[in-house]
């Protein structure tokens, strides 16, 4: 069971990094094509490097705290999809638990 879970993890990682990178080149290629955003795509860039290397996460968290307004933004960012994603669980949760057909 934990080789399992080490591989999955293994491949998350993989997919994060894979990720960053083409977020990365897509940001770059935004800064040399004027009709296309880069910033988008260079934040996304950061945030899937930030879940591959600890270091780029320190960084980030630095940055954050030097930056309280934009941080506050970020947390009220989070705690609102955090209850989404809960309420959305617990909608499964009722559906799911409800009378059940027998066919009896």
């Amino acid at each position: 069971m934990t080789e399992r879970r080490a591989s999955g993890r293994r491949r998350s990682r993989t997919h994060n990094l894979i990720s960053a990178i083409v977020f990365f080149v897509v940001g770059v290629v935004g800064l040399l094509v004027p009709v296309m955003p880069q910033v988008p795509f260079l934040i996304l860039s950061a945030l899937f490097f930030s879940l591959v290397f600890p270091t780029v996460r320190r960084a980030l968290r630095r940055w954050r705290l030097r930056h309280p307004k934009l941080d506050a933004s970020y947390r009220k960012w989070r705690s609102r999809s955090r209850r989404r994603r809960q309420d959305a669980i617990r909608r499964l949760r009722v559906a799911g638990s409800g009378p059940s057909r027998s066919s009896a």
